[in-house]
């Protein structure tokens, strides 16, 4: 291969493992905010487990590109790292973030900082779920 060619490889790879960790750091972000909110342990660890889980996803994210490289076939390395940094964290945002503080707006109380709290868990979590399916989707063409 030609350096133009590997310097384009990697640009796309950059691309696509850039685009879930940045939605995660944002996330990672607003837990930090919630472990100084609300303490590391609070009633139900919010914030930690949007911290650690983010962590453990980026991670998986990583694990898989790295799975990926080594070439087309199936392996359990590259479920069980696709199936961590896919289902649990993505949809952890998601449900818990997006839509059960949508759902605290109308049960609890109407508030901005809730109706924020929200949006940014469903758009951020889709975001997350839906770059790292293209990955998997990339993969899958070039096979």
């Amino acid at each position: 291969m030609t350096d133009q060619v590997q310097q384009s490889q990697a640009a796309q790879h950059a691309e696509m493992i850039g685009k879930p960790l940045f939605a995660i750091l944002l996330v990672v972000i607003y837990g930090v905010y919630r472990i100084v909110q609300e303490g590391v342990w609070p009633a139900w660890p919010n914030g930690t487990i949007l911290v650690v889980g983010g962590i453990v996803s980026a991670v998986c994210i990583i694990a898989y590109m790295k799975s990926i490289e080594g070439g087309p076939g199936r392996s359990w390395g590259k479920a069980v790292s696709g199936f961590g940094g896919l289902i649990p964290y993505s949809l952890y945002v998601i449900v818990f973030v997006g839509i059960w503080s949508l759902v605290q707006l109308v049960t609890i109380g109407i508030s901005w900082g809730g109706l924020i709290a929200g949006l940014f868990g469903v758009l951020i979590g889709y975001r997350i779920l839906k770059s790292f399916y293209d990955i998997t989707e990339v993969v899958a063409a070039s096979q």
